[in-house]
């Protein structure tokens, strides 16, 4: 298939360097194809075969790290759960009485008997410092020796060591070492800063070039007064060896470090310190000989900031020598005060020299079957395009006319069905030229006839231009000119065709605002269209117009042209306008009115109340009674019952009116409400939620019972001075007695205290008032 030029385009532009061409040899089609198919078939297998190697160690070195790390820390743990219990066990029995610490032979007993309860391998002492500086311990030499040493008045603080027999009681006199005061060792001084079981800092023993921790714990009496310190002592050498049992790969090593970043042990021959002028100097991880642990404890600096911030297991990897290594950094501790870090760090070259192997192997096939794919290809071609340069000369001369050229092909099947369509070919061309002429004809009509459908359609676009409500114009990108308007836009602009056609918006002084003009025209230019663009117009009148302007470039006559439709939507405006002011109105009536007023839920929330409800109900503002209102029911009424009551009304009646209630002020004050509501509800007729007014007729209502309360009092005295007749007759009548004279309210309600009225009236017009009001009361 030939390229079009746009696709041609195209290309050169994405690849200005290579040339697009149609002339390819037809050995380079079967030859290339062929070839690069097998290359990257082999190449592919081999990446993949690379990549999966890779995956495979990355794998097995996760698992070898977790497992080594892993059984790193249970070792740890057994290791460290051995002085735990033999110095918990020493201070129960000293605070207990079983244990005498000033008779130095049953002490030494005691701890005898202890180095068989546990592996003395990992038990390299066991001892008792007391506050006055006395020492007697048991220890185990490197010479694979038990003695006893003793510090105190009785060796004139010097350090004996003595022999001891197999029933654990010391024999002669082996060594008189320096002085010694078990309160300035470290581990002395650091149970008395604990003052519970701790482990101490790792330090040099006094005896031996070794380093050790001790677990220790001290003793006190029942008035907190230090008795002593007892100790049991692990030697971190067993830790090394343990380490150096592991094989992690070829090459790779295992330590383990302090968060200070001195080394606790490794898997490496060096000592975890270095001995200068005969004082035990500790070695940082960072400063070993070995480059691997050297390089892996710098890294993890770098990386975490220090190792104080590492908290959690990490599995990282870093680049040595151009070579990846696999890390993992692990924090143990024993859930006393020990914080140490396990590392484990494995180079990957010691599991990808297989993986190594099979790729270069890879490799060599892979150049192997190139070779050989690319002689095949070379024969294939040589035999296939023989006869197909036989078809293209024989094309040549049908081109120039001569249509009774045969062509015979005995090679490839294919080839010779295409030889012999290529004969058909040749004889149907004759009688192709000879209908050429009557589908020119056809083709002409054809044209003639969409011709007509076109004009027939760009009638519909005219018809549909002009009897379009909105105002049309087409102007040309280039001047801005217009060119055609619809008659909607002459008839709301004021303008006649002849003063429009020709001019832009610019010297018609359509446009009110330039700059709108200016942000037209640069969305234009970026999107290629414009759709409701709110813009105002000027009229010939001099009226100005709000519309929405969507716009879009179209080609007309050869051209570049912009398309305009503009929707008037002033009146729109000017309504949402007046919404806006009416809802101004409403919102101010709202907020300023005297009287509450609310919308609440159904089921008891409060959605909207204006200041006036939130004052009457005692909240600073509308938005804490809102917020604090979550059961209008149980927290509003007095009455419970009441809400359910307004709902069955509103329900009922579709609204209530004078519905008075007892409710609760926010102080816990009680006042009266007589509530006006109404249900707003939605198309479904269900109930959205209820609106109305709040009146509070609390001084009504107090008002109301003074009255009543000043009647009933004036009744009762009315009723305890009359006649007996007159009285009898008054509790057949319930009428109240204030009904019919008023007066005689007014003068009983209070007579017992000869009130103003009373004052003013004299004794004979006072016995008439009484004849007169008798005289009613018995017709």
């Amino acid at each position: 298939m030939a390229l079009s030029p746009t696709t041609t385009m195209f290309l050169k532009s994405l690849f200005p360097r290579i040339k697009v061409s149609s002339h390819i040899p037809l050995r380079a089609i079967l030859i290339v194809p062929f070839v690069v198919q097998i290359f990257g078939a082999v190449g592919l297998t081999g990446w993949l075969s690379l990549r999966n190697g890779q995956q495979a160690v990355n794998e097995v070195t996760t698992q070898l790290r977790n497992e080594v790390s892993t059984r790193i820390q249970e070792r740890l743990k057994d290791y460290l759960e051995a002085p735990k219990v033999i110095a918990q066990i020493n201070w129960d029995a000293i605070n207990l009485g079983h244990l005498n610490i000033q008779d130095t032979a049953s002490l030494t007993q005691q701890f005898w008997r202890q180095r068989f309860l546990f592996d003395s391998v990992n038990i390299s002492a066991i001892y008792f410092g007391s506050a006055q500086g006395e020492f007697i311990g048991l220890g185990f030499q490197n010479n694979n020796q038990w003695q006893i040493g003793r510090a105190g008045k009785s060796t004139k603080g010097k350090f004996h060591s003595l022999g001891i027999d197999n029933q654990g009681k010391p024999t002669e006199l082996l060594e008189i070492g320096n002085d010694y005061d078990p309160r300035i060792r470290p581990w002395y001084k650091n149970a008395v800063e604990a003052k519970k079981p701790t482990w101490s800092d790792i330090y040099a023993d006094f005896k031996e070039l070794r380093l050790k921790v001790t677990l220790v714990q001290p003793v006190y009496q029942d008035d907190n007064e230090l008795i002593g310190v007892v100790g049991v002592d692990f030697v971190l050498s067993h830790i090394r060896e343990f380490l150096q049992s592991f094989k992690i790969g070829k090459s790779g090593q295992t330590f383990i470090i302090e968060r200070s970043g001195f080394l606790v042990a490794s898997s490496t021959s060096q000592k975890p310190f270095s001995l200068k002028d005969e004082e035990v100097t500790r070695i940082k991880a960072e400063n070993v000989d070995n480059c691997l642990i050297g390089t892996t404890a710098n890294y993890l600096i770098k990386y975490f900031g220090g190792f104080s911030k590492i908290k959690q297991s990490q599995q990282l990897e870093f680049i040595l020598n151009g070579k990846r290594q696999f890390l993992q950094v692990v924090p143990f501790s024993d859930g006393e005060n020990l914080d140490w870090l396990i590392v484990v760090v494995v180079p990957e070259e010691d599991f990808m020299e297989q993986i190594n192997v099979n790729t270069r192997t890879t490799i060599r096939l892979c150049l192997i079957a190139l070779f050989v794919a690319t002689v095949i290809g070379v024969l294939t071609s040589r035999w296939i395009s023989y006869p197909v340069m036989r078809l293209s000369a024989a094309s040549r001369e049908i081109a120039s006319g001569k249509f009774d050229r045969i062509v015979e092909i005995k090679a490839v099947n294919e080839l010779e069905i295409l030889a012999e369509s290529f004969n058909l070919m040749a004889k149907q061309l004759q009688q192709s030229f000879a209908n050429l002429e009557k589908t020119n004809a056809e083709l002409e009509q054809r044209v003639e006839e969409r011709t007509a459908a076109l004009r027939q359609s760009e009638e519909k676009f005219a018809l549909a231009f002009q009897a379009s409500p909105e105002l049309i114009t087409i102007s040309k990108l280039s001047d801005n000119r217009i060119i055609e308007v619809n008659d909607s836009f002459l008839d709301i602009a004021g303008y006649s065709r002849e003063e429009v056609i020709g001019k832009t918006g610019i010297e018609l002084n359509l446009w009110v605002n330039i700059e709108e003009r200016s942000n037209i025209y640069k969305i234009l230019e970026t999107q290629g269209r414009i759709r409701n663009q709110e813009i105002s117009l000027r009229l010939k009148s001099g009226q100005v117009r709000i519309g929405l302007l969507s716009g879009e470039v179209v080609f007309l006559d050869g051209q570049l042209c912009l398309l305009s439709i503009v929707n008037d939507i002033t009146e729109r405006k000017e309504a949402a306008e007046a919404l806006r002011t009416a809802e101004a109105k409403y919102r101010s009536i709202f907020e300023n009115s005297i009287e509450g007023i609310f919308q609440t839920t159904p089921d008891g929330f409060f959605l909207s109340a204006n200041p006036a409800l939130a004052k009457m109900y005692g909240y600073s503002d509308c938005s804490e009674l809102i917020a604090s209102m979550r059961n209008i029911a149980e927290q509003l009424y007095v009455n419970p019952n009441r809400r359910q009551e307004f709902i069955d009304t509103i329900n009922k009646y579709e609204e209530v009116s004078n519905f008075e209630s007892q409710i609760y002020r926010y102080d816990g004050s009680i006042i009266w409400m007589s509530e006006k509501a109404r249900a707003v509800r939605d198309a479904n007729g269900e109930i959205l939620y209820y609106e109305g007014t709040v009146e509070d007729i609390t001084l009504r209502k107090q008002a109301e019972a003074a009255l009543r309360a000043e009647q009933e009092k004036s009744e009762r005295l009315l009723m305890n001075i009359l006649p007996e007749p007159i009285a009898f007759r008054l509790k057949e009548d319930t009428s109240a007695i204030a009904d019919y004279f008023e007066k005689a309210t007014i003068l009983f309600s209070d007579i017992v205290g000869f009130t103003p009225i009373a004052a003013r009236v004299s004794p004979i017009e006072l016995v008439n008032l009484l004849n007169q009001i008798f005289l009613n009361l018995t017709i």
